[in-house]
């Protein structure tokens, strides 16, 4: 879930770094034009020699510019404040809202929604689904998932809607409302088809126990969308319900789980021959959960944020890959110790 919260910052902060900078003259545009072409650097220097020549409207532009081009996070923040400051209405406005997301991508939920809190009214348009958008990421993560969910449902056009239609079916189905996370996650194929989406119904599908269907979204996933990152999680799954769906139907698991070493016969297929999968703990935490898979995701394949309930209460186990044998596991287990410093378990799947 990190990888995709990222993703979906960055990609619409750099959207709205060139619908805004769309007017502007001169050094600026010369700026914003590097911006698009992902070259910070000489747009940092494009905006830095021009300042003098700006009128007082492409000032506040650059102000923006400077505070996206930014890599440390103080200076950011004190560039964006300013903007805040702007007698320009729709630069304050979306000062405050890069400032909101900003912190939101640090961790800082509840600093983001006290800048989101600070206009009042949401407006209209796509500022002001942006601003619920983030809002409603901030109570997902601070554990309210109704304001959540009612917050994403707010949301229906732009380019907002997809990403809060995935957030509001990932709700339900953490819930365990798997029927309506399917049914949401059905429609949003229809209307706008998204891998996420596809590997999502995949797993709400295997959740139920339907095989069949979950191994034809699966294969949907690959044959569609080939290059994602979801696509080879799709395949490691491919193979896990091919594997358990060509078994006799009277194989009997072995026993075994994941608080102990597999039973005799477990050593190289794991519990009732499915395979192995390495936990790096278990958090009462959402946030503390997405903070270890982040790190890991840059190591790892496969690494996700599975969602149980355990004695009234939830719990979020960081887990990574899908192994056939224990010995595939403990390798990679090892090889994630040594770069990112976490421990680990290798434990059977059930």
């Amino acid at each position: 879930m990190t990888r995709y919260l990222a993703a979906i910052t960055t990609g619409l902060a750099v959207l709205a770094a060139i619908t805004q900078a769309a007017a502007a003259s001169g050094g600026l545009k010369r700026a914003e034009e590097l911006f698009r072409r992902v070259d910070y650097d000489r747009a940092r220097r494009e905006l830095a020699a021009d300042t003098a020549a700006l009128d007082a409207r492409s000032l506040d532009e650059a102000m923006l510019m400077r505070a996206r081009l930014e890599t440390d996070f103080a200076s950011a923040e004190a560039l964006y404040t300013r903007a805040m400051q702007s007698k320009n209405e729709r630069v304050a406005e979306r000062g405050r809202l890069d400032l909101a997301s900003m912190r939101y991508a640090s961790g800082d939920y509840r600093g983001a929604l006290d800048l989101l809190a600070a206009k009042g009214s949401p407006g209209s348009g796509q500022e002001r689904d942006e601003g619920l958008f983030f809002s409603a990421l901030c109570h997902r993560q601070l554990g309210d998932n109704a304001r959540a969910a009612a917050e994403f449902a707010l949301v229906t056009r732009g380019p907002y809607a997809t990403w809060s239609a995935l957030e509001r079916a990932g709700i339900d189905a953490q819930g365990g409302r798997l029927p309506d996370a399917i049914a949401e996650y059905e429609a949003l194929q229809k209307s706008r088809p998204n891998p996420i989406a596809l590997f999502k119904l995949g797993e709400c599908y295997e959740a139920l126990g339907d095989r069949d269907k979950a191994l034809e979204r699966y294969r949907s996933l690959v044959a569609r969308f080939p290059r994602s990152l979801e696509a080879a999680r799709g395949n490691e799954k491919i193979q896990l319900l091919t594997q358990e769906r060509s078994k006799p139907k009277d194989a009997k698991p072995a026993g075994g789980g994941e608080s102990g070493e597999p039973r005799t016969g477990e050593a190289k297929t794991g519990t009732a021959g499915r395979g192995f999968t390495i936990q790096f703990g278990s958090f009462s935490t959402r946030a503390n959960a997405l903070a270890v898979s982040g790190k890991l995701e840059k190591i790892l394949r496969g690494v996700r944020v599975e969602s149980v309930e355990m004695d009234g209460r939830v719990w979020h186990r960081v887990r990574s890959g899908f192994y056939e044998t224990r010995g595939a596991a403990e390798k990679d287990l090892a090889r994630a110790q040594e770069q990112s410093g976490l421990s680990g378990t290798v434990v059977p799947l059930k």
